[in-house]
Formats: C-alpha cells, structure tokens, sequence
C-alpha cells in the first residue's frame, strides 16, 4: 500500500503473522526503508495455511506390528483436501473487559432444578424394535472395541485391485497423507517406496483409521494421489449396511436420439483445461466481497464491485451450443400432466376464459436478468405465482416447481424471439 493512505500493518497482518512479539510481528518482513517484503508475507501465508488445513498426525502400522514391539510405523500428516472457508460468524463482546463470551450449555432437572451432571445421563438406542439405555461408560467401551489400537494411527489391513473401488461409495470429505521426516525418521524413504509400489502394482490399501483416542474407528482406501506432491488420498469407506441399492423400477430409460443429443451437447460444452482442475475452479464471491471490504475500509480506498464468476454466461452458453440445446431439449419427454376429474357446475356457472383465451402479458427485462444471472429462486412464491398467471400458466405447486416453471417459460421466450 502507499504511504499516502496511512495504513498500519498491525491492524491485518498482527493476528496472521507468526507469533513472535507483537513489534516483531509487524516489522519482521519490512525492509530498512520501512517497506513490506510481499514474498515474504506470501510464504509466511503459506506456511500459516498448512497448519490450519493440517488436522492430524498418526503413525502408519503396516501389518505385523503387534510383534514388533516399539515399532513407530510411518509417521503421517493428515490435511484435508477441501477446506470450506466462511466468514468469520458474530461474537458476542464483554462490555467492561471488550473481550468475547463463551457460551455454556447446562442441562436441568425439570423437577428438581439442578444442573445434571454429563456423567450421570443415559442415552438410548434402538435394538431389536426397543430402547435401550446406554450409559457413557458403555459407549466409551464400545468405541474401545471398535478399535485396535488405543491412540491415533492408520492401520494397514491389505490391498485390493484399484478396479474394485467404488468411486461412489467414498462418503464425507477426503483427506490427503504425507509423510513426517522429523517425527520420526526414515518416514519420507518408506512412503515414497509404499507408494510407488501401489502405483506399480495398481493397487490401493484398506486400512483402519482414527485420529484421537477416544474416536470410533474407520474403514478407509488409501489411494495413491497421481500428482506432483506424491502423497496418499483417504476415503473413507462405507459399511455393508450403509450402501443403498437403486431399486429396478426406479431407474428410467432414454431412446437412441436423447442419448445422442445428449453426447452432442457434452461435447460441444466440455471444458479443456491442460492445468490443475483447482485452478479453473470459480473464487467465492461472498468472501471476495467481504475481504474487499476489509481492504477497503484498512486502506480507505472505494468498495470495489465484486464479480461473481459462478453465475452462469447464458449468452456465452448459448453462442456456443444454441443448437445442441435446442436439440437436447426437443429429445426431452413432454410431461403428463395428472388427469383430474370434473367437478360438477351449476347452469349458471361463468366460464372461465381458456388458458388460449388469456391475453399475455411481455416478459420484462427484469425477469430476462435474473434469468441469465439464475437468480429466479430469488423471488418470492407471490410473485412466481403472479408472474405464471399473467402467462396463463398453472399456479399450483412448490416453490421449487414454480421456479423451475418460470425458467422454462423464459427460456422458450428467448429462444423464440431470436429465431
């Protein structure tokens, strides 16, 4: 920033910045004229975000290592390969000491009134159609059973051929492993060699993971991660009983020209991205707004407007594929709609006009915008309702059947009036 905006680097960095003191965390990356060494900051970011992401280190056991007494195993970092990040939530500040609050929950007897202890509370489970209570105690043995080893590891059980995992069985976010060198050593020469072994052979290990000593043990698939860092992907497993089978009568069928067309519009919107699938991946919007504020009001500069890359370009869209579209679409079964019966009328009962009948009123513009921006859902289900009556269309139904209406309506709209 220039020195004409007065800004004082305490304000963002002291908080981001590692832990030194609090002058030295302000000046450690400024230069003798007082300058501030991006590179620097940049790496120090970096480190600083490793951390975070990090959330565990545990040994890896290969099999065996009951016999050996001692043995360390492989020693792992555990990071989490997508870390969602929010804005920072509201807090609630202390009046005389300006310092956050914590909440506290107790839970209280209703007749008596005392404050019930966590050690004294029963839970209950269903078992063979009743309750059963559980005390504490007894779930805290179950998760010991669960496990085979008491503290945090990763235990190899065996490999498996990489064609028999399930890519749509995984459950929960994926994490990636790494090796430590300097808890314990040799780990980095170990890895490398497992891990070029899984490759050579193609073949991903199951193994038995818990990352604390009072959490209930995992069944995951270690799967060698093909990119330059090298490291081991976990997914976790699901269990026999968790997997759900899609009945025969729910799944539909499509004809030879749905198919193609559907092809036809694949390839002609796919998108070729030589790099890192990350990198072509849109920024988020809310946060990119809301640090753009921050900056804003740290360096006094204007607000400025945020684009949203997640919206869709319509018109991009339909430069390129307007005709697969069109075809895709005209390949679409038409929707039955659901046969009612006539209600009896009186003779003297006034006919109401034929949805033919009903004068049409223009789309606006500002419907055809939140259209193109995919911001109908943010209308109310009055004004839905209000938009598909002036159209002649049906009124009935939830929101997200009434949106879905809507965009069809204006999509046709489009469409017809360009042709």
């Amino acid at each position: 920033p220039k020195k004409s905006c007065g800004f004082d680097k305490s304000l963002l960095y002291n908080e981001m910045l590692s832990p030194i003191s609090l002058q030295e965390n302000v000046d450690c990356f400024a230069n003798d004229d007082g300058t501030l060494d991006i590179e620097d900051v940049l790496e120090n970011f970096g480190h600083f975000a490793r951390k975070v992401r990090k959330y565990a280190y545990v040994p890896l056991l290969l099999p065996g290592w009951k016999e050996r007494e001692g043995d360390p195993g492989i020693m792992l970092d555990l990071y989490s390969v997508v870390r969602e990040r929010k804005k920072p939530v509201p807090i609630t500040v202390h009046q005389e000491k300006s310092t956050a609050t914590a909440k506290r929950t107790s839970i209280v007897d209703v007749e008596t009134g005392a404050v019930v202890e966590k050690k004294d509370l029963h839970y209950y489970a269903e078992f063979c159609g009743g309750r059963v209570t559980l005390h504490p105690d007894d779930i805290a043995s179950l998760k010991d059973l669960s496990r085979s080893n008491m503290a945090g590891c990763v235990v190899l059980l065996g490999f498996r051929p990489m064609e028999s995992l399930d890519v749509t069985f995984p459950l929960n976010k994926n994490s990636i492993a790494f090796a430590n060198d300097s808890i314990v050593a040799g780990s980095n020469k170990a890895f490398y060699n497992l891990k070029n072994a899984m490759e050579r052979k193609n073949v991903y290990a199951v193994a038995e993971l818990h990352t604390r000593a009072k959490s209930v043990s995992r069944m995951v698939a270690l799967v060698p991660h093909r990119s330059s860092n090298g490291g081991l992907l976990i997914m976790q497993l699901p269990f026999k009983e968790d997997v759900r089978e899609v009945a025969t009568e729910d799944i539909g069928f499509a004809d030879q020209e749905a198919v193609d067309a559907a092809k036809n519009l694949i390839a002609k919107c796919t998108v070729n991205h030589d790099g890192n699938f990350s990198e072509m991946l849109p920024e988020n919007p809310w946060l990119k707004h809301f640090f753009g504020y921050l900056e804003s009001v740290s360096l006094g500069r204007e607000l400025d407007e945020v684009e949203d890359e997640t919206k869709m370009d319509v018109e991009g869209l339909l430069a390129v594929a307007r005709q697969e579209i069109e075809d895709f679409s005209m390949s679409l079964p038409i929707d039955q709609e659901p046969v009612k019966k006539e209600r009896k009328r009186k003779a003297d009962a006034v006919s109401k006009p034929s949805k033919a009948d009903t004068p049409m009123e223009d789309i606006g513009e500002e419907w055809i915008d939140m259209y193109k921006n995919d911001d109908i859902s943010g209308k109310t289900a009055t004004e839905l309702k209000a938009f598909l009556k002036s159209r002649g269309e049906r009124v009935g139904g939830k929101k997200g059947e009434l949106v879905d209406r809507v965009n069809r309506i204006i999509y046709n709209h489009i469409f017809s009036s360009k042709n």
